[in-house]
């Protein structure tokens, strides 16, 4: 049996994984959700939106503008839940 690699896709995501990671074990999530109840609009939860910029900050700290901006472009928000719907959130 003969395997062919035809592409490889390479993305440095640097300590992204980790800073995930610690979210969930601490269910940030699930503490804002439980204070703030979700919208049934919404595509997302307010803990997931949360889980993002938390994880952005210790990752990569830097002031946030144009947030709903910088959402639906991040490689590393798409990672923890989808840019564009980050994006419709906090625009």
């Amino acid at each position: 049996m003969e395997v062919v690699i035809e592409s490889v896709v390479t993305k440095r995501l640097g300590a992204l994984p980790v800073a995930a990671e610690f979210l969930r074990r601490l269910d940030v999530a699930g503490i804002v959700d439980g204070l703030r109840p979700p919208d049934s609009r919404a595509d997302l939860k307010h803990g997931q939106v949360i889980e993002v910029l938390v994880a952005n900050r210790l990752t990569a700290p830097a002031p946030l503008s144009r947030v709903g901006d910088w959402a639906y472009s991040s490689e590393a928000v798409k990672g923890l839940g989808g840019g564009r719907c980050v994006s419709r959130l906090v625009h």
